[in-house]
């Protein structure tokens, strides 16, 4: 009995110290493999292995984890202690790719979706004109519930305010009667139009130039687009021509 109780000891003392068990997938839930998790208080990082678990130590206080690998944003977390004969809390990262250029992506069921910019045109009288797009594009997404994108820009947030990101539903115009000089006149458009503005949330990833857009419900079946500076919601005739060549554009998608 004596000898039983020596060895329960023995196995108590070599028992392994309590660890936050953790994984790192993408976006999508799939292992990533040999990220690198550096911790608050070490100056050894662990790596996901091949599955993307990980073990980090407990710790006595709070500590900020950062997972990064090349090809990936990185993300941090704050991790706290357990509380007294409580399990460690598992950990969980879900890294966005980090985008091979500038625009838009939406964020699909498996991957992102580019969104390739259109050129704005302008249709009207010297009076009055709409701006639009003849061609929306060949991007389509399945209805979410909110919908997602990344938008990679070189502009940091407060420029983006000022440049004043917009996301609207479009409407199709086929003709309009619109003022002119001589008074009404009826003008072929043949243009997708802003009509209903769609709310979203913008928030910074952890990089100088990338950002995560969400719908703040999900969006209706038709055909939408991201543009700046009001170059879809402006009448003035002369709004584009205010503009460099690279910000008269919108970003169109259609959601069925």
């Amino acid at each position: 009995m004596r000898a039983l109780f020596l060895v329960l000891i023995g196995l108590s003392a070599c028992s392994d110290p309590p660890a936050h068990k953790g994984m790192v997938t993408d976006r999508w839930g799939k292992p990533i493999p040999g990220v690198i998790l550096g911790f608050t208080g070490s100056a050894n990082p662990v790596v996901s292995g091949p599955d993307g678990s990980f073990i980090i130590p407990v710790q006595a206080a709070d500590i900020k984890v950062r997972a990064g690998k090349p090809g990936f944003i990185k993300q941090t977390v704050t991790l706290s202690p357990p509380e007294a004969k409580g399990e460690p809390a598992p950990l969980r990262f879900a890294l966005y790719p980090d985008p091979e250029e500038t625009g838009f992506y939406a964020v699909g069921s498996a991957a992102y979706n580019h969104i390739p910019p259109k050129s704005v045109k302008t249709v009207g009288t010297d009076i009055r004109a709409f701006h639009g797009l003849a061609d929306v594009g060949k991007v389509r997404m399945s209805r979410q519930d909110p919908t997602e994108f990344v938008f990679s820009s070189q502009a940091r947030r407060s420029e983006l305010k000022q440049l004043g990101l917009q996301l609207h539903k479009l409407e199709f115009l086929e003709q309009e009667s619109l003022p002119g000089v001589l008074g009404e006149t009826e003008v072929k458009l043949n243009l997708w139009t802003s009509g209903a503005t769609v709310p979203f949330d913008l928030s910074a990833l952890e990089t100088d130039n990338d950002y995560k857009i969400r719908t703040r419900s999900a969006l209706e079946p038709g055909v939408y687009a991201f543009h700046t500076q009001g170059v879809l919601s402006s009448k003035d005739p002369l709004a584009l021509d205010k503009l460099p060549s690279e910000m008269r554009v919108a970003y169109p998608f259609e959601v069925r």
